[in-house]
Order: C-alpha cells, then structure tokens, then sequence
C-alpha cells in the first residue's frame, strides 16, 4: 500500500492503534510492517507503543483527546479537570486523570500525561466528550472534587486558609444531590470533613 492511499483510509482516524489498523485495513498484508517503515520516514508519530499519529494531522489533534487512548480505562479528573471547570486558576502543566489500572505517567510530544489508580467502585462520575472524530472523557466537577480530595487526603487538611491557598473558586456552586451522592459512594469519613470545609470556605469568602 503507499502512504498516500493508508493516508486517505485513515482520514477519519488521525490517531489510530495497531489493533484499529487490523481492523480497518485487515485486507491488508504486513501493514504493520509498513507502519514502521512510515515512522521512519516521519510519516507517522508514535504517541506511545502501539499507538501513533498521522504526521499531518498532529496540528488539529487536541491532546486532550490522547488521554484515555494512551493509557485506559481512564478519565481525565483531579487539577486537570477542576481547572477545565474554573474551580481552581492554576493550569496544570500535565493532563491528569484516575484510572482502575496502576499509577503510571507517560510524556510525549503533545505533552505530559498521569494517571493515579482508584477502586473500580469509584470509577464512575465521568461523561464523554466529542471532539470531532475523537473523544475525551471527563469527570462532573463533583466526581473531580471527590477524586481530587480522596487521592490527596493525607496531604489536605480541612482549614480556610488551606482553600484559600489552593485559590478554590468561592463563587462556583456544586450540586448538592451530587455531593450527597458521592459522599455515599466513597463513604469516607475524612474526604468527607474535607468537602464540606471546602464548601464552608466557599460560603465564608463570598
């Protein structure tokens, strides 16, 4: 096949893994064979093993939207997602997510990507998100919330000035059948005194 025809067919899947690739072009003979002969040409990019980009794609790839390929399943959460939210100010220089698989980081060159593991039971809260052909998901401000303050509990503690250094948005209102509902779900006594001292805090500042 030559790269201009594989170019064509992958149109609509400008990022694409060597599964996808069997399956798309299983017609096809030894085109994983030419894949490594297109990357070494600089016609293709590995995102990660197994995983690539058309070279002349890469500039409308949202690396957003690499997330959950690079490593699944996952779902951005945590800084990422808070500050995608408006919760906190501080952009974070890496797209987090959780994960039911083991904590793991990986870095490319659409950027730096860490993902942190949570119990199977906790891996819910999150919605999928269309970006043209590609997609994204990302938890409801509520579930970020959650994850954020669950993975960091021993570090947080439940002060004012705790979330007014952390710079929390005073003004932005959680959903409080939301809230309730993942207090039930994480059932956990410390997570819980953190949210609603956070909470407080976004009372007492305004």
């Amino acid at each position: 096949m030559k790269f201009f025809d594989f170019e064509q067919k992958m149109a609509n899947y400008p990022v694409f893994s060597a599964r996808e690739l069997k399956t798309i072009l299983f017609a096809e003979k030894n085109i994983l064979v030419q894949v490594s002969f297109w990357l070494k040409k600089g016609y293709i990019k590995k995102v990660k093993k197994g995983l690539y980009v058309l070279t002349s794609a890469i500039d409308r790839v949202d690396p957003i939207v690499l997330a959950d390929r690079i490593y699944s399943p996952s779902y951005l959460s945590l800084e990422y997602a808070l500050n995608y939210y408006g919760i906190i100010p501080d952009i974070p220089g890496t797209y987090t997510s959780v994960s039911t698989r083991k904590t793991e980081n990986f870095n490319n060159k659409f950027g730096n990507y860490s993902y942190q593991k949570i119990k199977k039971e906790l891996f819910t809260g999150y919605e999928i998100i269309q970006d043209g052909v590609l997609s994204y998901g990302i938890a409801s401000p509520e579930k970020a919330l959650f994850d954020y303050l669950y993975l960091n509990k021993n570090k947080f503690v439940a002060e004012f000035n705790f979330w007014k250094e952390l710079r929390i948005d005073e003004e932005f209102k959680f959903r409080k059948k939301e809230i309730e509902n993942y207090k039930k779900l994480f059932q956990d006594k410390k997570v819980d005194l953190l949210v609603d001292s956070l909470l407080k805090y976004q009372k007492d500042a305004r």
